[in-house]
This record gives structure tokens, C-alpha cells and sequence, in this order.
């Protein structure tokens, strides 16, 4: 539909809605020459749910948003109690005074509730006006990721610049009251942070900064990794920072842990915890899996139809990783769990996603995280594939000959289910169809880092590339190369 279709007082579909707050936002007009402005559409629907108004940025005053301009501009004084707004972007939060951000609107507005296309791109902020909307309780739901992903391309250059100014400037911090886990912990010190895991962070995300520079500290502070009092000019830790990189952030959050149950046959269950700083723990459990499932637990193996096979790893491992980015860490004794038997696996994640079930299952979910700043250093790092729910991976698996990944909710805890049983009629895979084959067929020899230059891959997912070469007969390992087998 064009965006004239639209008829006020006509009822349509929320994609529909969605896909006019898309033709909107490229209709936002900037008010910067020298940098790139948030392209955002906006679309207001009364509480019978029919359309009633459209606006974008910069529609009829350059420089105002798009929230502003279809809840003020447009119907400032009109009772628009329970009505719902389709929004791009994430409503802002931070604006220079008396200007007030707009997730301040849609509250003032009495919105009922709010869909979000998009989150703020700015990771010291990302997910606090989600946050701050649900804190007055109006609902939040997200745009499918097809959309989602439109609206990243749309605005690619403003969220390029966006987390420039993350790492760059030093703006005074939004209220740590937002996220209780943000909050300074005073029972705990900087000396507390474990060097290694500080280490690992800095070296993993390619920063510049040294442990123990003001210049590092200053870089916690605007991911609200610490709190430095101004006067005293002393830090803390804060939960979060004390979650990613404390030496035993279990202190403060025993339930910050990963707990592994393995069955096989009759056999006594083995059991497994994983404790310790977040950006520590992948490795281990890396190494852990490795053990576990000897033959790989990998979609990178050949498949035979009639026999039991491991699952897919990379799927796995996907999906630990966002248990871990994803999981709500305020339900006390709420710990990750991962059950295994010879047939399925699966993990266990306190908290109810931010999408729905019917999102995951069609692995349409957006990439918004509850957790915003640990979703950003994980992704820099490399260490999940994606900002979401690895919907990649997880699609991969049925291509494998094995059932779909079942997303269930029980007692507020988040559910997936791995199956390691192939099913016959799926299409069994060709090992000549394995990433990287062509490249060292080619090359010949290369090392991991070789191979990321020339795939653009992380570091993590070079390795598994190769690993998997190896596995399969096509390669050797050679010190640091993996060199072609002719």
C-alpha cells in the first residue's frame, strides 16, 4: 500500500502499520549538513486499533522527531489514552534542556502501547527508553526483524556515527536508576575486576585503552561498567561491571551462573558449573562442548540419515551465549541451565523475552536485548553472531535433517529446545558444501587470522570454519595453518 492508501478510521494489519512507519521514516528530512540524522516514521493508532494520523522527522519543523511531531505538533491537548504508536526507532532518551526526550511523550500522551522498529543505536543508552516505557507501564513489542533490518539500512551512516560518539564522547550519564544493575556497588572495589577478563575485553573488541588508565576507566564509566563519584573522584564497580569482569561477580549474583546436565543411557548425570566474568566464561564452555560431544555437536558434520547425530554446535553455542546475553540477572536464583540427553538438548533462560514466542519460532525475532550493554560487548567481541537470538544459526539446523528448534515459556523461564535426532526426510548435507572449502582449496595454506581477512569473519567464526575443514578430512593442522589436503 502507498502511503496516501490509508484511510483514518480504517482498521489494517500491524504489519501494515509497520510498513507505513517504514515509508515515513525515508520521508524524514535532516537538519545536518555535516552529519547523518535518524531517519524515523511514526504511526499512531487509536484504541480500537484503526489508523488515525502518520508523522516523520523534520515533517513540519526541521529538527523536530517524529514521536514529538505526531504527539504534540499534531494532537497536543487530544486525548489519545490507550492508543498505540509504531515508532521506527527506540524513543529517545536524552535531549538538551527544556527539550525532554521523547519516550517522555508517549508517558505524558498515556499511550497504551508503544512498537519499536529498532533500538537506539547508541550503546550506552540502547534499550533505556524500552526500559523507561515499560517502567510506566506502557507495553512494548518490536518490529519483525525483516523490518527491522530495512530500518538499520535506511540509517546505517547515523548508526555508524552513533557509536563513534559512544566511544568518543564524555556526556554526563543518564540516571543509573534506569537499570537497578547499573547501580554502583559500594561493597566492592575496581580491585575487584579481574585483570584478565578486563584483558580478554579489550583485546577481543580491538580498543586501545590500557588497564588502569584514566582514559580505560573513563570507557567503564560510559558503559556504566563503574560509577566514579565526581568529588572523591574515587570508583565502584556497578552490577553489570561486576557481571562482565569481576572476579567472582557470584558474591553479589549467585545466580550469575551455568549450570550443564548431562544423561546418556543409564548412566549417572554429570554435572558441570561455570562461574566466574562473563567475558570469560565462552572460552570455557567452548572447550567444555568440545568434550562433551567428542564428534564435533556440529552442523558442519556429514550427516548420515539413519543415524543418531549430534546437533547443530554453532547453533549451541548460539544460543548459550544469548541465554547469557539475553536472561533476566534480576530473578534471584535464576540460573542458565543446560539439559542433556541423548536425544535433546535444552536450555533453560530466566525471564520472559522482550518478543514473542510466534517471533522466535518463525526466527523472525528482532535484535533488541534486555540487556543492552552486555549485547554490544558481546557482538563486538565476537562472541555471539548476531545482536539477537542467533536466528541464523538456529535456521541452519533443519537443513541439517534435523526438527525445528522449539522456543517454549514455563514459569517465567524461557525454553529452547535443541533436537539431536535427524529426521529421515530432511535432505542430508554434503561435506563439499561446508564454509571455507573454495577459499583453502585455493590458498592452499592459511593461518586463522589469514582467513579472516579474506572471508571478513570474526575470529571465533574463522576458527570454527577451518576446525570444521579438519574435521572432515579436507585439512590438516600445522602449527598455526591449516593446510589443504590434496
Amino acid at each position: 500500500m502507498n502511503r496516501e492508501d490509508f484511510i483514518k478510521g480504517e482498521k489494517y494489519t500491524r504489519e501494515q502499520y509497520m510498513e507505513l512507519s517504514i515509508l515515513e521514516m525515508l520521508e524524514s528530512k535532516g537538519e545536518h549538513a555535516d552529519k547523518a540524522d535518524p531517519k524515523v516514521g511514526a504511526v499512531l493508532v487509536d484504541k480500537d486499533g484503526a489508523y488515525f494520523d502518520k508523522a516523520h522527522r523534520g515533517e513540519l519543523r526541521i529538527g523536530d522527531h517524529g514521536e514529538f511531531t505526531i504527539l504534540e505538533r499534531k494532537h497536543l491537548g487530544e486525548d489519545l489514552s490507550g492508543f498505540t504508536l509504531y515508532s521506527t526507532l527506540e524513543p529517545c532518551v536524552k535531549r538538551n534542556l527544556p527539550k525532554r526526550g521523547c519516550y517522555k511523550r508517549c508517558i505524558n500522551a498515556r499511550l497504551g502501547k508503544v512498537f519499536i522498529g529498532h533500538y537506539d543505536p547508541d550503546p550506552t543508552v540502547a534499550s533505556n527508553g524500552y526500559k523507561l516505557l515499560k517502567k510506566a507501564g506502557i507495553q512494548v513489542e518490536f518490529y519483525d526483524k525483516k523490518y527491522e533490518e530495512i530500518i538499520a539500512e535506511a540509517n546505517e551512516q547515523f548508526f555508524k556515527d552513533a557509536a563513534k560518539r559512544a566511544e568518543e564522547e564524555k556526556t554526563k550519564e543518564i540516571q543509573s536508576a534506569i537499570d537497578p544493575i547499573e547501580n554502583e556497588l559500594i561493597e566492592f572495589q575496581l580491585q575487584d575486576l579481574s585483570e584478565e577478563a578486563q584483558g580478554t575485553m579489550i583485546d577481543k573488541m580491538g580498543l586501545s585503552y590500557k588497564i588502569g588508565t584514566d582514559a580505560w576507566k573513563g570507557y567503564l564509566s560510559r558503559m556504566k561498567l563503574i560509577k566514579v563519584d565526581e568529588e572523591s573522584k574515587t570508583a565502584r564497580p556497578t552490577g553489570l561491571g561486576l557481571l562482565l569482569l569481576g572476579q567472582k561477580p557470584e558474591q553479589h549474583f549467585p545466580q550469575a551462573r551455568i549450570k550443564f546436565t548431562v544423561r546418556s543411557g543409564l548412566d549417572n548425570p554429570k554435572i558441570e558449573d561455570f562461574k566466574g566474568p562473563l567475558v570469560l566464561l565462552p572460552e570455557k564452555i567452548e572447550q567444555y562442548l568440545g568434550f562433551v560431544f567428542p564428534k564435533g555437536f556440529s552442523s558442519r558434520t556429514s550427516f548420515d540419515r539413519t543415524e543418531k547425530v549430534e546437533a547443530s554446535y554453532s547453533a549451541l553455542y548460539e544460543v548459550i551465549m544469548n541465554a547469557m546475553v539475553h536472561r533476566d540477572y534480576s530473578i534471584a536464583g535464576g540460573r542458565i541451565m543446560v539439559d542433556v540427553d541423548d536425544e535433546k538438548v535444552v536450555i533453560s533462560s530466566p525471564g520472559e523475552p522482550l518478543c514473542s514466542l510466534e517471533q522466535l519460532n518463525s526466527f523472525t525475532a528482532p535484535s533488541f536485548s534486555r540487556n543492552a550493554k552486555i549485547a554490544h560487548i558481546f557482538f563486538e567481541m565476537g562472541l555471539v553472531e548476531e545482536r539477537g537470538f542467533g536466528m541464523e544459526e538456529l535456521g541452519k539446523v533443519e537443513g541439517f535433517g534435523l526438527p525445528k528448534p522449539k522456543f517454549t515459556m514455563e514459569n517465567s523461564t524461557l525454553k529452547v529446545t535443541l533436537f539431536r535426532v535427524v529426521n529421515p526426510a530432511k535432505q542430508v548435507v554434503k561435506t563439499e558444501d561446508l564454509p571455507g572449502i573454495d577459499i583453502l582449496r585455493k590458498q592452499k595454506s592459511l593461518t586463522t587470522k589469514q582467513y579472516e581477512d579474506i572471508s571478513g569473519l570474526k575470529e571465533r567464526q574463522a576458527r570454527n570454519h577451518l576446525t570444521a575443514l579438519v574435521d572432515n578430512g579436507y585439512a590438516k593442522k600445522e602449527g598455526t595453518k591449516y593446510v589443504w589436503i590434496e
